[in-house]
């Protein structure tokens, strides 16, 4: 695959800036989106039986990480398609709805989740939460978020998604992955932040819920400048889509 890349492409300040701008610019639609998601699926995980909690039996650690890995999989994934259509529909000027961007990723969760990625983005998940838990959380995404952008934005299913997005990568890996890992530092970046206001406030599933929730929407962003990288990668220079106020 030929590269045919511009100063532009890998300018960090400049998909960082246009990442948050539009993040703001969309921000109703996307906290609706993805408080959808996270709110349940995080209200659920918090209300698990203690026998199931790091520290209470043999397995435990495993079946956190599993449980872990789907979220990063399932949900986590149906936020990244919508946001990804959110940053491409903003070109065109056309506000789109929350219920529209959930009703899209949805649709595209089957296309996203075939045995083939499903087996594979699993396994491999859940291998870097059990290495380094919010690190490996990073590298994930800066790895394989371009698969669920093809899925939502290229129409592409399976194998095939996951082909499109590795072509992206193709003579560029350094440069592609380290900003993806940049992008989705921030998270990471954010929680270490929030560690010592975290450890002083009550251990209540609704406390839980609530945090995770937090750290969900904030992880919207890395998505949007994803996406954008994703385009430049694409169509050189980013002229599909504009950050301005």
């Amino acid at each position: 695959m030929a590269v045919h890349d511009t100063e532009d492409t890998f300018d960090l300040n400049r998909i960082i800036s246009q990442g948050w701008k539009l993040y703001l610019r969309n921000f109703t639609s996307i906290a609706a989106t993805v408080l959808l998601v996270s709110v349940p699926v995080n209200a659920a995980l918090s209300f698990l039986p203690v026998h199931l909690l790091p520290g209470h039996g043999p397995y435990d650690a495993w079946v956190m990480r599993l449980l872990s890995s789907a979220k990063l999989l399932v949900f986590n994934g149906l936020i990244a398609m919508a946001v990804s259509k959110i940053v491409e529909t903003s070109a065109t000027g056309i506000p789109i709805s929350w219920s529209s961007l959930f009703r899209h990723a949805l649709s595209r969760l089957g296309a996203a989740l075939s045995p083939g990625p499903l087996l594979a983005l699993s396994a491999i998940g859940m291998l870097l939460l059990l290495l380094v838990p919010r690190v490996g959380e990073a590298i994930y995404y800066a790895l394989f978020t371009f698969h669920f952008i093809a899925v939502s934005l290229r129409g592409r299913s399976g194998m095939a998604a996951i082909d499109y997005s590795r072509g992206l990568f193709a003579g560029r890996f350094g440069k592609v992955f380290w900003s993806q890992l940049v992008f989705f530092l921030f998270p990471a970046a954010l929680t270490a932040a929030m560690l010592p206001f975290i450890l002083v406030l009550p251990r209540t599933p609704a406390v839980a819920t609530a945090l995770n929730a937090l750290l969900d929407l904030f992880l919207a962003w890395p998505f949007a400048m994803s996406t954008l990288l994703f385009l430049g990668l694409e169509s050189p220079g980013m002229d599909k889509v504009q950050g301005g106020a």
